[in-house]
């Protein structure tokens, strides 16, 4: 607001040395036809600064040689008269003119112009005795230097604020909405918060950051105010956050199934499924056989891209119609943010699993046998031959994988297989040493001479059962000491210990286990001829 003494303020007479530019004034006789007059902004109107540059405005009047330029000293709001014109003005034959005048030296809030115009030599820069200065007064709609400075004083550049919810504090016009806006996940803006600068100019905004991406410390905030929102352009804070106010999501990825036929892996494909990109990033992928060489997969579309909430992404690979069998990596990568990740699949020719499966019905779980010699019966598919393991049980989980001794261990012999009879039945007497045993079998396609075809189908895996093998009680016998033997002096003892080696079960095993390990893997990749 003016005060009554700035209102007071009149111009000063001709014989006032003005100085502009270390330009001396010389004051001359008031011979001119007329004063030189500023018509726009007409004196004591308002006019609008509120858009573009607020300290600048274009003037347009009469009253000034064409060989002239304007002259215009202003109070700056305390009695200090300062230059307002930097350009040159354009004079025309009748006098009128147009030129800009800037009244950026204004004291804060200042509104009202006071001024002081006349007209000089524009070679010279000498006053010209012909023009009669005149004194000049209108208002700006708002302040070049606003009262309440447009500042963030938290959070401050650079810092790292302490909370996820900072509330921004500053200055602004009093009255005028300061909103704070960020750059979210999807690349574009977000409002963070708003609010109504004090009476007094000061402002609190309470934020939430939470287009954020996931575990983003984010990158700052930019604040504007309205009232008008272009006298001072939005104030850009960069400052980060010391935790993620959106929490990061691991990255994860599987593929489903993991394992699949030559036919699958050309038709229904392999489900991909990963979380932990940046939401709505591209994701390329690229697939690589056993001997890192990319392969071709079906007809894609040219871009692929996460979600764009959280970045988890969900994709089908499909391999061309000409897919080998072998192992994969598929290999996702987050074209923005770098993340990669990667999933080994398998492809394999497909086999047919013989149905039904083998079960075990005796021994039954847990049973106590007698004796050195366990008897293993059940039911499998008609015609095919039963191969039976019995082992120790840390040996058929993998706990050890070492031969087992002689005795505790069986494995039927590939080239002589457990028959199934005509009523799905089958059973073998398998001779042991005491101890505790598990049993497992499968049923495997037989060659024409009745020897496991290694090459064809099997079944799935029976039923494990677990048993114990107890020795017999012994009954002394009665012993009627015979006639001591007298051997010859001097001759070396020639009876010899028998032995058995454990090569060939060792054999057994390898081969059988050869068997067992491929009826696992053959077991994900079946199609159930049932069906």
């Amino acid at each position: 607001m003016r005060s009554s003494a700035r209102r007071g303020l009149v111009a000063a007479p001709t014989a006032l040395v003005l100085a502009l530019g270390g330009v001396l004034l010389a004051a001359g006789p008031a011979s001119a036809a007329a004063p030189v007059t500023i018509t726009s902004p007409a004196p004591g109107s308002t006019y609008d600064n509120s858009t573009g540059f607020a300290q600048v405005v274009p003037l347009a009047g009469t009253g000034l040689p064409q060989a002239d330029t304007l002259v215009l000293t202003y109070d700056r709001g305390d009695g200090t008269f300062v230059n307002g014109i930097f350009g040159g003005t354009t004079t025309n034959a009748d006098t009128s003119f147009t030129t800009n005048a800037n009244f950026g030296d204004l004291l804060p809030g200042e509104t009202t112009v006071v001024a002081n115009v006349s007209g000089a030599n524009a070679t010279t820069g000498v006053a010209d005795p012909e023009v009669t200065p005149s004194t000049y007064t209108f208002e700006l709609a708002v302040a070049p230097n606003p009262a309440s400075p447009f500042t963030v004083t938290y959070p401050g550049t650079t810092q790292v604020v302490d909370t996820t919810t900072p509330v921004f504090t500053g200055t602004a016009q009093p009255g005028s909405t300061v909103t704070v806006t960020y750059s979210n996940k999807n690349l574009g803006n977000s409002v963070a918060g708003s609010a109504t600068a004090n009476p007094d100019g000061t402002f609190a905004v309470p934020t939430t950051f939470l287009d954020l991406a996931p575990g983003s410390l984010g990158t700052g905030a930019n604040v504007t105010q309205s009232n008008p929102a272009a006298q001072v352009g939005p104030l850009g804070v960069a400052f980060t956050f010391a935790e993620a106010p959106v929490p990061a999501i691991a990255p994860t990825i599987t593929a489903t199934p993991a394992e699949v036929t030559v036919d699958e892996a050309s038709t229904t494909g392999v489900a991909i499924a990963a979380t932990g990109f940046s939401p709505n990033e591209e994701v390329t992928t690229v697939v690589t056989d056993s001997d890192g060489a990319v392969v071709v997969l079906a007809d894609r579309e040219l871009n692929y891209y996460a979600d764009d909430t959280v970045g988890a992404y969900a994709d089908t690979i499909v391999f061309a119609d000409d897919v080998l069998a072998d192992d994969y990596t598929i290999t996702l990568t987050g074209v923005r943010s770098g993340i990669v990740q990667a999933v080994d699949v398998t492809v394999a020719d497909e086999i047919v699993l013989l149905t039904p499966t083998p079960v075990i019905t005796s021994p039954t779980e847990g049973q106590v046998v007698t004796g050195g010699t366990v008897v293993v019966s059940g039911t499998g598919p008609v015609g095919t031959g039963i191969v039976l393991t019995v082992a120790d049980p840390s040996f058929l989980d993998g706990t050890i994988t070492e031969s087992p001794a002689e005795g505790r261990f069986y494995l039927t012999d590939l080239a002589d297989p457990i028959l199934v009879d005509a009523e799905g039945n089958w059973t073998v007497s398998v001779s042991l040493l005491p101890g505790e045993y598990v049993t497992q079998a499968i049923a495997a396609e037989l060659n024409a001479d009745g020897s496991v075809n290694e090459e064809g189908a099997v079944s799935d895996f029976s039923n494990t059962v677990a048993f114990s093998l107890v020795a017999a009680a012994v009954v002394p016998p009665v012993v009627t000491p015979a006639a001591p033997v007298t051997r010859p002096a001097g001759l070396a003892y020639t009876g010899s210990e028998a032995s058995q080696g454990v090569v060939g079960a060792a054999l057994l095993l390898l081969v059988g286990g050869g068997l067992l390990v491929a009826a696992r893997r053959r077991r994900a990749l079946t199609v159930d001829s049932a069906e």
